[in-house]
């Protein structure tokens, strides 16, 4: 546990009441701005929103992906690559100041990177503009493709991938004195608060109280988040009590459980819950592709160039696509439609100004998200056998 984690003191004589209610909630949404020891945050949807947002008039913002894999992690060979990166970025500037600008900015990631790399997580992301003080040190859960953006906004495209509909988790350690929460993707976890409580007495009302804080800060940390999924990790007293206390629709959201030491730190938390959390994700996933194989043909489309037209239709309620899909196509520089191969005349606006894109696959999910759709990222095995009777992507309609 580090000191930035928020916390809350509380003994027998408090309850939950609305003053409590804000204070958590204040603290909650100040710690989602504060990094941690090595500066490195886990991707929040706050966080999303904000980088959505985000405009300079200025200087370019820079937005910097990286894989870290375990082979990148070994022997830092990460910095190969990012070097490789940085050369062939600044190399086509002719402008001399404009090109040391970005040397610079590039270079102060290059020092956080080799100060530390995230002690968890398969990626990093960087968004720095100095003249606009923006300087986020992202952690992923996933491996996203290498890459240098420069722009007046930060390149998020690429986050598309992390917002799968099922893979939101919270998870929660409970004790009678020492509480955890914590905030968790498969293979990513970000310790968010903890209660600690002082008792002179374990009566049975005391533990009720404290069983009423605990699942009422839980629900407030399951809403910020945007949290689909509550594991427990519980002491045998505070369980029960606990599970009554919470919402219904909160109650509805619990997952199998887990078990690891009060004290565990991070890493330890997120191998602990790693099973219970890959066999929800597989029941999820299952599910939906299942609902899209059952569904009449009226309401659903299979593969990319039914799926690119249910888009721009604005029909799609939920976008379900293989992790490991990439496919080129082209986009309409007139009317944005997506289109899987570049043709002579766009079929929707007649624009004749059609240009290439490397992975349309990436630009429907940002469609999708734009459109408020659900989306389903399917990685497990299973899944992905269900699907491969049709399509590695496809969208079922809203209407």
């Amino acid at each position: 546990m580090t000191n930035s984690v928020p916390s809350l003191f509380v003994n027998e004589h408090d309850r939950f009441n609305a003053e409590m209610r804000d204070g958590v909630l204040h603290k909650l949404r100040r710690s989602v701005w504060v990094n941690d020891a090595r500066g490195y945050r886990m991707l929040r949807p706050q966080h999303l929103r904000k980088l959505a947002e985000f405009e300079s008039n200025q200087s370019p913002v820079i937005s910097v992906y990286l894989e870290l894999t375990p082979e990148r992690r070994r022997k830092d060979a990460w910095h190969i690559v990012f070097k490789d990166l940085v050369a062939a970025t600044l190399r086509p500037i002719a402008d001399k100041r404009r090109r040391d600008g970005l040397a610079s900015e590039l270079q102060r990631i290059e020092g956080a990177l080799q100060a530390g790399l995230p002690a968890l997580g398969r990626g990093v992301a960087f968004f720095s503009c100095s003249s606009e003080g923006l300087w986020w040190k992202m952690a992923l859960s996933l491996a996203l493709p290498d890459g240098i953006h420069m722009g007046s906004r930060p390149c998020i495209r690429p986050l598309a991938r992390t917002r799968d509909e099922h893979d939101r988790f919270v998870l929660a350690l409970l004790s009678l004195d020492l509480s955890r929460l914590f905030i968790s993707q498969i293979g990513q976890i970000d310790e968010v608060f903890e209660v600690r409580a002082d008792h002179a007495t374990r009566k049975a009302e005391v533990v009720q109280n404290e069983a009423r804080v605990l699942a009422n800060v839980t629900e407030l940390v399951v809403a910020d988040f945007e949290g689909r999924h509550l594991l427990l990790s519980a002491a045998p007293e505070l369980h029960a009590e606990f599970v009554r206390h919470l919402a219904k629709r909160i109650r509805g959201r619990l997952g199998a459980e887990f078990a690891v030491d009060i004290h565990a730190g991070p890493s330890a938390v997120a191998v602990a819950a790693e099973p219970a959390q890959r066999a929800i994700e597989e029941h999820e996933e299952v599910a939906t592709v299942r609902r899209l194989l059952d569904a009449s043909p009226k309401y659903v489309a299979w593969d990319v160039p039914a799926t690119l037209e249910a888009l721009q239709e604005r029909r799609v309620m939920v976008l379900a696509v293989d992790d490991a899909l990439r496919a080129p196509g082209a986009r309409c520089h007139s009317c944005n439609a997506l289109l899987p191969s570049v043709l002579a005349q766009c079929p929707y606006c007649e624009s004749t100004i059609i240009e290439a894109v490397e992975d349309v696959v990436e630009l429907a999910l940002e469609a999708a998200l734009e459109q408020q759709a659900a989306l389903e990222i399917v990685r497990s095995s299973r899944a992905r056998q269900a699907m491969a009777e049709r399509a590695p992507i496809a969208a079922l309609f809203r209407w």
